[in-house]
């Protein structure tokens, strides 16, 4: 089986997991909304039917920018399970005080926000202003240029400074709570009903849901975003060397 297919397969069971967990979450246990799932389902069929069409249409070229879509998907889905599912859907579902809901909405949306910034600035200097592409984006005369694909990142972990979406005192708050994790919940009940489990969950997965977007402004920007810019200014093809 490809990669392409693999990546395919994966966003599918990520996403089916997605629309199972918002449904017993929201629906069945807390019986507070179906729009959770409801959304899961709609990513879900959105995730599938859009990394196919690229998979069929365009499954046995080799162009960098279809893999680093296909790719970006893949990372979407498991974004949407770790991040969006637990945290912003306990903010925006749940049925918890105003206060609560904004101001969590509110801490997500800033932090989320200011990490794709911040990991998009970091990648565009490594781009423009190291050896990376020169390193990893090479030329043989064939009038193509090839990009390995397990090469180019290890070139690219060399030049790139990977900030930490969890400063040392709040990891070692998360680390400090991390063995009471069974007992949290049951503490967290008599103040927020069976909304305990999702509240210890958001609060956890946080730091998770910022890498998990990190890792995936990273992935456009290196495999569609650059590799598209190259063929646009050296009218060559960029394609995945195997």
């Amino acid at each position: 089986m490809s990669k392409t297919k693999i990546v395919v397969l994966g966003s599918f069971i990520l996403t089916v997991a997605s629309v199972d967990f918002s449904y017993a979450a929201y629906a069945a246990d807390l019986a507070v909304s179906n729009l959770p799932w409801q959304i899961s389902l709609m990513l879900m069929l959105g995730c599938c039917v859009g990394s196919s069409v690229l998979c069929l249409c365009f499954g046995r070229g080799d162009r960098l920018a279809v893999y680093g879509l296909i790719g970006s998907v893949g990372i979407f889905a498991t974004y949407h399970l770790f991040g969006i599912v637990p945290y912003f859907y306990f903010f925006m579902f749940a049925d918890i005080p105003s206060v609560l809901r904004w101001a969590g909405l509110a801490l997500g949306t800033v932090l989320t926000t200011f990490w794709i910034w911040l990991i998009a600035r970091n990648v565009r200097y490594t781009i423009n202003h190291t050896r990376f592409v020169a390193a990893a984006f090479k030329e043989r005369g064939d009038g193509v240029i090839r990009y390995e694909v397990q090469r180019g990142m290890r070139i690219f972990e060399k030049h790139y400074v990977e900030p930490s979406p969890l400063p040392k005192p709040l990891a070692y708050v998360v680390f400090a709570i991390a063995p009471f994790c069974l007992v949290l919940p049951r503490i967290l009940t008599s103040a927020f009903g069976t909304n305990g489990v999702l509240l210890v969950l958001a609060a956890l997965g946080l730091p998770m849901s910022l890498w998990l977007i990190g890792l995936l402004v990273r992935m456009f920007l290196v495999t569609v975003v650059l590799p598209l810019r190259i063929e646009r200014e050296r009218k060559m093809r960029v394609i995945v060397d195997a």
